[in-house]
């Protein structure tokens, strides 16, 4: 059993920073307006959001086991699964988006994001597909998701590798907007930003020292060369200085998060320049980086013509991307959106003039295609 089930403090004080600093909440998010709901799963903890619909936070623990399958159970290949995406009934309907909600999201360069990735908990097939719940997914922008949040992931998951390293859990979460977007008549908060909290210990090195550090990215896209052989992730390290901005802005006290989960507060450390932030691109990770630029490519096409040329410039790596699956969705999501951006520029003057000025405006915003363009 993991130490902090045994220590006495509320998980709602880990949200209590605004009002913590009353002076310093006004107009921020407080513990009362996010209505968290904690959700324990067999791996991970979510920390979820009734108010936005998606979690605020994700715990989940990293060892030499993460992304294994237990020799005792079926492999895991997810290649050869279709994804289980699937609402939480853990949660009442009225919190929760649904899997039409998403897909609209989608149509606009959206994605479904997990916060506690599928790749890391294949211990079996139960713990695997608790993964593709919906309290375990983040409206994501689709490049940032399939690119550098991939590569975040990923170096979280060798961190095991390192024998120094003990006590290891990563803490991922999303920023809310201010504002709701809406997608074909549907509102949804999509994050400005999402975050992992990388903690651990050092017992060797530093006993009685916990060291974190904040990995933040913005959620919209970003595109990594796929011909380099290493990123380096602390371009994306959040200095301490914000992190007074990070706690406003989230309602988490970091010190009462690492007390929860059992760390000393006490006395708190960054490790980046003890530890490598570089992720070497292997093969595998360079094609992934391929991928997403490809999504991108197609997502944020200005024209239907333009998205004609860059299709059939995807087509043409079908054998080196092996599926077309997920490109050719999209690419049908940005086709539909832009022909339906096209029927709103070609709308008569006389239908214009039966709509009210403030109807016009709503319908034109809601196909406006720049919104969503790099």
């Amino acid at each position: 059993m993991s130490k902090y089930l045994n220590n006495l403090i509320q998980y709602e004080t880990i949200f209590r920073y605004n009002i913590i600093n009353p002076s310093r909440s006004k107009n921020l998010l407080t513990p009362h307006k996010y209505n968290i709901q904690l959700l324990k799963k067999t791996e991970f903890d979510i920390f979820y959001s009734r108010y936005y619909k998606y979690p605020i936070l994700v715990q989940e623990t990293i060892t030499k086991l993460t992304g294994k399958t237990d020799p005792n159970e079926t492999y895991i290949d997810r290649r050869l699964i279709e994804d289980p995406f699937h609402e939480d009934l853990e949660i009442p309907e009225k919190y929760r988006h649904t899997l039409d909600d998403y897909k609209k999201y989608m149509k606009y360069g959206g994605s479904m994001g997990h916060n506690a990735p599928a790749g890391q908990h294949k211990t079996n097939m139960k713990i695997f597909t608790e993964t593709f719940a919906l309290s375990n997914i983040t409206p994501q922008e689709m490049v940032f998701n399939s690119g550098l949040w991939a590569l975040m992931e990923n170096w979280c998951k060798f961190l095991p590798r390192n024998n120094q390293l003990d006590n290891i859990m990563v803490f991922t979460g999303s920023i809310p907007s201010e504002v709701y977007t809406s997608f074909d008549g549907m509102r949804m908060n999509v994050p400005k930003e999402m975050f992992k909290i990388v903690v651990f210990e050092m017992p060797y090195y530093k006993p009685n020292t916990t060291f974190m550090e904040i990995l933040i990215g913005k959620n919209k896209p970003f595109y990594v060369d796929p011909k380099i052989s290493n990123f380096n992730l602390e371009y994306f390290i959040l200095s301490p200085q914000y992190y007074t901005k990070f706690q406003r802005e989230t309602g988490i006290d970091l010190l009462s998060l690492l007390e929860y989960y059992g760390y000393k507060s006490n006395k708190v450390r960054q490790f980046h320049k003890l530890i490598s932030m570089f992720i070497p691109l292997s093969p595998m990770l360079q094609m992934l980086m391929k991928k997403s630029n490809w999504f991108g490519y197609l997502i944020y096409a200005k024209s239907l013509e333009d998205l004609e040329i860059k299709w059939s410039e995807v087509q043409e790596m079908e054998n080196e991307f092996e599926t077309l699956e997920y490109h050719r969705q999209f690419y049908e999501f940005t086709k539909q959106r832009l022909i339906d951006g096209r029927i709103a520029l070609s709308l008569s003057p006389s239908i214009k003039r039966k709509l009210s000025s403030r109807s016009l405006k709503r319908y034109s915003k809601k196909l406006n295609t720049k919104k969503y363009s790099k």
